[in-house]
């Protein structure tokens, strides 16, 4: 290359396998319909999940956190304005202020994907509470809740 630049490849695009990919909204509207059983048709249920979707988006939105039991809670962090440097140049630039989205994983949640088979196995979801509050007991993990 002229004057001793070189110029990068474009990135390249890495396909995820099978078991990498992630679950889409059809595949969430899927199992939701398969977990209802025959009283609900596919499209009712895309509605309820958009509902659902639409309904996190705005609260979101309005700068409000979503907690849900069992599962975990998004909230909005906030950086503030600071002044960086452009290493090309060395030139100061501001950056400004931004609010940004979280989700923060319940302990429930976080010990579920702990427990995924290295064989690429996903444990069984555990039973929901009798309570009907739809929350989920799991057990203690091992080394606490044992009296000495």
């Amino acid at each position: 290359m002229p004057n001793g630049t070189f110029r990068s490849e474009p990135p390249v695009r890495r396909i995820p396998a099978p078991e990498e990919a992630a679950m889409t909204k059809a595949d969430l509207v899927e199992q939701v319909v398969d977990a209802i059983g025959p009283g609900i048709t596919k499209k009712d249920c895309a509605l309820v999940v958009d509902g659902f979707l639409n309904a996190m988006r705005q609260a979101m939105a309005q700068g409000n956190g979503i907690e849900i039991r069992g599962f975990g809670s998004f909230k909005l962090k906030h950086r503030k304005g600071r002044m960086a440097r452009n290493p090309r140049t060395g030139e100061a630039v501001g950056v400004p202020a931004r609010t940004y989205p979280v989700f923060k994983p319940s302990k429930h949640l976080r010990a579920q994907v702990a427990l995924l088979d290295l064989a690429g196995e996903a444990p069984k979801p555990p039973e929901p509470d009798k309570s009907g509050y739809g929350s989920y007991r799991s057990p203690d993990p091992p080394g606490r809740g044992q009296s000495r």
